[in-house]
């Protein structure tokens, strides 16, 4: 009897010290994360992770109003207004609903186009003030809940670029392969193909891009990836990581 209980005893020590945690299953959990890439865009990433280490990771890019809310100045004068952009001047809608919020555009000293509503002085600051307010754009746009309104916010006939083409990068076959360089979709697989099999741990002053080649090195990972800012989309995979491993 001594003996069975002295036995059961180290079986007791054994489990409390670990030694059986290889016959537990180890879990698969995914993560999303969202945040400002490229300047103009609300990034997201979806990962799943396994044992600390990315098994799949993916990139989506969500468009800002001054793109998706782009219209013809065919339209009442007085739903749009004229902004300049990053790549010139911009005929934008001038009432916006998006989720629960409804949104009126102007323009700043520089006369780049601001979206207001209540309790948000410039969506776009807004949006990278916090995760938490990247996210609120992201999903309400990607849930179909974004949209060109009237004076009264209410819907619409006219046609704007959102509800023509898309909102999001995906969507509008954004840099197609084959025009210069590798293209949107090509560059977010290249650098998902990167960060899977890590643990998301790599010191950023050793993210660097190599200037001969153009491409990216993760400390000791070369990348095919050449796309601009990577350390941005770096940041919002990391987000997602930590929403995986609850860090």
């Amino acid at each position: 009897m001594k003996k069975i209980r002295n036995l059961l005893f180290v079986v007791c020590l054994l489990i409390s010290l670990g030694v059986f945690t290889s016959c537990k299953k180890k879990v698969e959990t995914s993560g999303t994360g969202y945040g400002i890439v490229h300047k103009d865009y609300v990034g997201v990433a979806s990962i799943k992770v396994k044992d600390e280490k990315v098994t799949s990771l993916s990139f989506e890019e969500v468009y800002l109003p001054e793109n998706w809310a782009q219209v013809s100045d065919s339209i009442d004068e007085n739903l749009y207004f004229k902004a300049t952009g990053s790549h010139g001047e911009l005929t934008l809608a001038k009432y916006l609903v998006i989720g629960d919020k409804n949104f009126t555009g102007s323009v700043d000293s520089d006369n780049a186009p601001v979206y207001s509503a209540e309790g948000i002085t410039n969506l776009k600051t807004w949006i990278n003030t916090s995760e938490d307010n990247a996210k609120w754009y992201a999903t309400n746009v990607l849930d179909g809940k974004a949209k060109v309104s009237d004076a009264q916010f209410k819907d619409v006939t006219f046609d704007y670029y959102g509800k023509t083409t898309g909102f999001t990068k995906s969507a509008t076959n954004y840099w197609p392969a084959g025009s210069v360089g590798l293209g949107w979709k090509k560059n977010m697989e290249e650098l998902a193909n990167t960060l899977v099999g890590s643990k998301m741990n790599f010191d950023e002053t050793k993210i660097v891009l190599d200037e001969n080649s153009k491409t990216w090195k993760f400390d000791q990972i070369q990348s095919k990836a050449t796309l601009v800012d990577a350390k941005d989309y770096y940041q919002v995979a990391k987000r997602a990581y930590n929403a995986a491993t609850k860090k």
